[in-house]
């Protein structure tokens, strides 16, 4: 069902009926339903996602200044940067795929990313404590910094990407509660539903191409190839 192009056409009916009844600006209304297609090509492995997240970001960045998340409207800036690097990467290293193909983290870099998330995180909310009146400076920070994670792994397709959203959505529905901002959350609930089947859709996509099996050029007459890649 979520694969169906119906599903984001339904999707963005609801965010606009809850928008209106809600009483949302239309700019947040508009990202909410920017915000459901970027993520539905992203789960479906389009290009053009970018355009949608360069839009996206853009509408958030405006919504979380007026809102008094410093960091995240940095963040939102550096998104679109990401955004315009995503697609240069997917598009230069697409080979004879569509995109460029999916990688996993090693354990290393795992470590590695953890850390900086966490130390980033700390550091921001220090600043910001000590020179912003942000009205979350500890979960702003801390979704500031996953989400340009998130962002980066995107742009450089890897896999683990999805699972700093789903964490990230999460926390983000507490945040919007607690600024009103109650169409957003519907928006967040929706895009948790597309992350998981995002995640699990490109994790096939991996384990397919890892075991995908082409004849080595460097054998002739070989019938019986191993791995690509191996």
């Amino acid at each position: 069902m979520i694969k169906h192009p119906a599903f984001v056409i339904i999707a963005s009916l609801i965010c606009i009926i809850a928008g209106i009844y809600l009483d949302s600006s239309y700019i947040e209304i508009f990202a909410s339903v920017m915000g459901v297609i970027n993520v539905w090509l992203i789960a479906r492995q389009k290009l053009i996602n970018f355009l949608f997240g360069a839009i996206t970001v853009s509408c958030f960045m405006y919504i979380f200044f007026t809102s008094g998340l410093y960091a995240m409207v940095i963040l939102s800036i550096l998104q679109l940067w990401f955004n315009v690097y995503g697609y240069y990467y997917w598009f230069k290293n697409k080979g004879a795929e569509d995109v460029a193909p999916t990688r996993r983290l090693t354990s290393k870099e795992i470590m590695m990313w953890t850390g900086v998330i966490l130390l980033a995180t700390a550091i921001w909310a220090l600043i910001q404590v000590k020179f912003t009146d942000a009205s979350s400076p500890y979960l702003d920070a801390l979704i500031a910094v996953m989400g340009l994670v998130a962002q980066y792994l995107l742009s450089k397709k890897i896999l683990e990407n999805w699972h700093l959203w789903i964490m990230m959505g999460i926390i983000m529905s507490v945040v919007y509660f607690t600024t009103g901002l109650y169409v957003m959350i519907l928006l967040n609930i929706i895009n948790l539903f597309i992350c998981v089947d995002g995640l699990l859709e490109w994790k096939r996509d991996y384990e397919a191409a890892k075991n995908h099996v082409l004849p080595d050029p460097s054998v002739k007459g070989d019938t019986n190839p191993g791995p690509a890649g191996a």
